[in-house]
């Protein structure tokens, strides 16, 4: 159809032209008839020839202009009206120019996080619903022997009944405590202040000195001094879930390593301890939320999947910094890195 349009374009020009030539022509003096004759009729040829050839060539460069602008620009059109019909497109075909490419590339990337996080949000719904499930089938069960008089009350009964509504506060307090760091207000957050960072890493550490003694795991603390702009209760919050996770998943005789120096444009801290094996799989997705690489490890120590989350919105939402894991031969190096 464009390339019908394209031709008729060209003809139609071409015979106004044709006719504006053959106009001046006629205007020559009457000696010169025979050259307007001659020229009328190579004209006449040179349009027979040019029309074709002019159709041809536009409708290469539509075709051309079409592939590489127009249909990426309908792909994205479909793409966004699947989106919102909550269907998940098939990747956007990127396009040689630059800012076509660009768009095509985040778009790619938007629906790729999107499924991301309807899979995390799946799982999510799915432990929740677990983790919730198994205490209050415990204190459910526990009361209804009461209630028939299987069994009789006892402290150990009451202790265990306490354990269990424990965990379910528990899992109350980290939801509240997410949803506070979600927060961006510095009203609800505070300030940040230039300060240094040492004694913030020191006091925190302090407090899990005798918690590490009491179990024998050996715990080491070398952070060096620094100024730089940070929430100090967002930072003591981040590092103490970092060593209560390496304290929850603890395996084997090597100390756990709270560590703190400056390179180059930001303070790195890093929290190293020996632990279960973390597959790379499973490091991408530690720091979403209610995301555990070992369901079982992780019902044994009562983690909801939210600390590592935590840490994350605290240190890259409220800082502007990057969290990171890395895993070698058993031993977890979990690190912070804040701008100085």
């Amino acid at each position: 159809m464009h390339t019908i349009i394209i031709s008729l374009i060209a003809l139609v020009s071409g015979y106004f032209i044709y006719a504006a030539a053959c106009s001046l022509v006629d205007q020559l003096p009457a000696e010169q008839d025979n050259r307007g004759q001659v020229f009328r009729e190579q004209f006449g040829a040179l349009l027979v020839i040019s029309v074709p050839l002019v159709t041809l060539i536009g409708a290469f460069f539509h075709y051309y202009f079409s592939k590489k602008v127009i249909r990426p620009i309908q792909q994205l059109e479909h793409s966004v009206t699947d989106l919102k019909k909550g269907v998940y497109p098939e990747e956007v075909t990127t396009s040689s120019f630059k800012e076509l490419e660009n768009l095509s590339t985040h778009m790619n990337d938007l629906s790729r996080r999107l499924q991301e996080n309807e899979v995390l949000r799946d799982k999510m719904m799915t432990d929740m619903a677990h983790e919730l499930r198994t205490p209050f089938s415990n204190i459910n069960g526990y009361l209804e022997a009461l209630k028939t008089g299987v069994i009789d009350g006892s402290p150990q009964l009451y202790a265990s009944l306490h354990k269990e509504a424990q965990k379910l506060t528990g899992m109350i307090d980290q939801l509240q405590e997410m949803n506070r760091w979600n927060e961006h207000s510095p009203e609800i957050l505070g300030e940040k202040y230039v300060q240094d960072i040492q004694p913030v890493l020191e006091e925190t550490s302090e407090m899990f000195m005798l918690k590490f003694q009491e179990q024998g795991i050996p715990f080491e603390v070398k952070v060096e001094a620094a100024k730089l702009t940070f929430h100090k209760e967002a930072v003591e919050q981040a590092v103490a879930n970092l060593l209560n996770n390496a304290y929850d998943y603890y395996e084997g005789s090597q100390p756990v390593k709270l560590q703190g120096h400056s390179e180059e444009e930001v303070y790195r801290i890093s929290v190293i301890s020996p632990g279960p094996f973390i597959s790379e799989a499973d490091r991408k997705w530690l720091f979403e939320r209610f995301y555990r690489a070992d369901h079982s490890r992780s019902r044994k120590t009562g983690g909801t999947g939210l600390g590592l989350s935590i840490v994350k919105d605290i240190i890259v939402q409220h800082h502007g910094g990057a969290v990171s894991v890395t895993s070698e031969k058993g031993v977890h190096t979990f690190e912070l890195n804040l701008p100085l």
